[in-house]
């Protein structure tokens, strides 16, 4: 079936590079002729702070980049707690791609305010939609630091999981990244594009 168009919400904390991530899928969609919408960064863009993403591309003329509750066709997060925010807004057939990488708010750390009481990872895994979990820790290695190169992990998680040219998204790191740092995120694609097909492997 011919891909019209898809809603998609990208979220995680400041620092995370989701900037960069709606960079690179915009570049990608904008060579295959899509119409997009995204929005601005919203919430707190300082490191720490929650920030999300609404990204949109179709076939037909984008007319808002916000994405009503209930309209989302992938979330894609780098972090389990602004994941959990954004369960609520997937259709029904909606995918979740998630990383387990947390952290624990101020409030929380503070005693201000109490942590959810059960496993952020389970409370993921039980939503009704078909849900992916990245484990940094599983995947560490001590020439390769994946939690900060998570948000391209999930660049080539998410384009193995849709099918799409590895050729293409990679080219595009490559004319988009300052060129000290173009083989590492082309490391960091190719191990999101392993780990992907490893899970979806095993379905």
């Amino acid at each position: 079936m011919q891909d019209t168009g898809k809603n998609i919400i990208i979220a995680g904390v400041g620092g995370q590079g989701i900037l960069l991530f709606s960079n690179l899928l915009s570049k990608f969609y904008m060579k295959l002729g899509y119409e997009l919408k995204i929005s601005d960064v919203i919430g707190l863009g300082q490191r720490g702070g929650g920030v999300e993403s609404h990204f949109r591309y179709s076939d037909k003329p984008v007319l808002s980049p916000f994405i009503k509750a209930g309209d989302v066709d992938y979330v894609i997060s780098f972090e389990q707690t602004e994941t959990l925010r954004h369960l609520h807004g997937l259709k029904e057939d909606g995918v979740v791609f998630s990383s387990t990488y947390e952290l624990t708010s101020t409030s929380v750390n503070t005693r201000l305010q109490k942590d959810l009481p059960e496993s952020k990872t389970e409370m993921i895994k039980r939503s009704e939609n078909e849900t992916f979990i990245v484990d940094p820790e599983v995947h560490k290695s001590p020439d390769f630091n994946i939690n900060k190169m998570m948000n391209v992990v999930m660049l080539g998680y998410y384009a193995e999981f849709r099918g799409y040219s590895h050729e293409e998204m990679i080219q595009i790191v490559r004319e988009s990244v300052p060129e000290k740092f173009v083989e590492g995120n082309i490391i960091a694609y190719k191990k999101g594009t392993e780990i992907a097909n490893a899970e979806l492997a095993s379905r």
